[in-house]
């Protein structure tokens, strides 16, 4: 079984937010509003999401973990799968400058991880990913697991 842990920046954020507030509580000695702040800025910070593979089952899940500990998630059935793919996928926005012309944005970059089902024109998304060096990873990992073929193409 193979675990892919997603980002979890905005848990840090919101348990510092919630450790800011209860430090502040105890200093105003407010005891059980800071202790019971300080139990849910550790249960926020160490909460996180992950997707985990089972190939030789066939399955996928998506879990939240809470405290580090405690999985909460189901399972789905994995469709039949050709290979692993890796796409660079970007939204351009254009704008224009007065007269000029049009010129070109790119907006949210991002690499998709998906698999390749079998009479299908559509693929099966698996996650997305911000980092090129970081997708072809977690590609790699995959295609490894699934004994499966990953074909890139990012370049």
């Amino acid at each position: 079984m193979l675990k892919i842990a997603l980002p979890r920046t905005w848990n840090y954020v919101l348990g510092a937010f919630i450790f800011a507030f209860s430090a502040y509580a105890l200093i105003n000695k407010e005891f059980y509003l800071g202790i019971t702040s300080l139990l849910l800025t550790t249960g926020t910070a160490t909460t996180y999401n992950y997707i985990a593979l089972d190939f030789a089952a066939g399955y996928k899940g998506d879990f939240t973990c809470l405290f580090g500990l405690i999985p909460l998630g189901g399972w789905e059935r994995l469709p039949a799968i050709n290979h692993v793919f890796l796409k660079h996928f970007s939204e351009i926005a254009k704008d224009e400058i007065s007269d000029s012309g049009v010129y070109q944005t790119l907006k949210r970059q991002r690499y998709l991880v998906m698999f390749s089902v079998p009479n299908s024109s559509v693929g099966w998304l698996l996650l997305e990913v911000q980092n090129v060096h970081k997708a072809r990873a977690i590609a790699k990992d995959i295609a490894t697991a699934g004994a499966l073929e990953l074909k890139d193409y990012t370049c």
